[in-house]
């Protein structure tokens, strides 16, 4: 009898230290706050990693001098609550499924270039218009890039279906060549030349060139096998693809820039507690991380610069009286920006205004 009485309360004894424990466990994690769908930004919380694509390679600038600082600094302020793992090489889809992969969620966060995505920014690409970047820097060229998005609530709107990190530009763009130096207006006649953007095809196009359409890291094997002749990029760009030995000429004119975009998935935006949005977005969003890029660019700019040119590629400087050839014969594709935005019931002029205002300031 004893002992089976002993057996009963042994047992009993067990079953209310267990329940002890669970109950324990179950109250230490509601405090922590680690239900990622209300967010994870609570003290003692577990940490939440978003997925954040792009095109290029690991050693493209953008991913070690911009995505990657960015990642660190957000898991420094948020103590590690908040990460993002860098998915390079188009690893969770192609350069012109990212920001629709970013709006339906298969990428939590991605990078892109806006000249991919054909008509969804028409009123922010005012920057990406011919002889606007005025021989700034990328740099300079990034912060009005994200000042324009900043004051134009026309700009907002075009990015109303993802939460938007930043925004930035590149170097100026120059026109590189395999094989055929353009040394003056002529030169650029009949050439087959790649366009990053649709302003940028236009304006090829008023130059009497044929306009490419094809990403970035396609340039090389298309150089390689004859089916541009060059292409309309950011000096930057020779060194992020490695086109060295495809590169012979770069003639500098400061043609116009691009612009790209960091965004992230409103979904996964709204898995961050209220306190880390607030400082991430203080910290580090908009501004700060809109000249990192653009000074990342500036900095890849330099040292492509060199290494082309001890690698025996020739940097031409065009005459002013030449360089005028280019500007006014693509004025038409500035009237025609003007126009077409203006048809949207936007003041055009307004913003054109305001961007060649900002871009004097820097």
């Amino acid at each position: 009898m004893l002992k089976h009485t002993a057996k009963k309360y042994s047992f009993f004894f067990i079953f209310v230290l267990l329940a002890m424990l669970i109950f324990s466990g179950c109250s230490s994690n509601s405090a922590g706050g680690s239900d990622e769908s209300k967010g994870s930004g609570e003290s003692g919380g577990k940490s939440i990693e978003f997925k954040m694509g792009h095109m290029n390679s690991p050693d493209h600038v953008q991913d070690k001098d911009s995505m990657r600082p960015f990642s660190e600094e957000v898991a420094k302020l948020t103590n590690n609550r908040v990460k993002f793992k860098i998915y390079p090489g188009g690893a969770l889809g192609g350069p012109k499924e990212t920001y629709d992969n970013i709006v339906t969620g298969i990428m939590d966060a991605g990078w892109g270039l806006q000249g991919y995505n054909a008509g969804k920014f028409p009123v922010h690409s005012v920057l990406q218009l011919p002889f606007l970047p005025d021989g700034k820097s990328g740099a300079e060229l990034s912060v009005v890039a994200q000042k324009l998005y900043d004051e134009f609530p026309e700009i907002q709107k075009e990015y109303s279906d993802v939460k938007l990190l930043w925004v930035h530009a590149a170097d100026p763009y120059a026109i590189i060549t395999k094989g055929k130096a353009v040394r003056s207006f002529e030169d650029v006649k009949g050439l087959k030349l790649r366009t990053p953007s649709v302003e940028a095809g236009e304006m090829i196009k008023s130059w009497g060139a044929t306009p490419v359409s094809l990403p970035a890291p396609e340039i090389y094997d298309a150089m390689q096998k004859g089916v541009i002749d060059g292409g309309v990029l950011p000096v930057a760009a020779i060194k992020d693809f490695n086109l060295f030995d495809v590169v012979d000429y770069v003639t500098l004119g400061s043609f116009n820039t691009s612009i790209y975009y960091v965004a992230m998935n409103k979904n996964s935006w709204n898995k961050i507690s209220p306190e880390d949005q607030k400082l991430i977005e203080k910290e580090l969003l908009g501004i700060p991380m809109a000249e990192k890029s653009g000074k990342a660019f500036d900095n890849q700019r330099a040292l492509a610069e060199k290494e082309a040119k001890d690698k025996g590629t020739e940097f031409i400087t065009l005459p002013d009286s030449e360089l005028e050839k280019f500007k006014k014969a693509s004025e038409v594709v500035t009237k025609k920006w003007l126009s077409d935005v203006k048809d949207k019931g936007i003041d055009s002029q307004k913003i054109y205004d305001r961007a060649v205002e900002l871009i004097k300031g820097n």
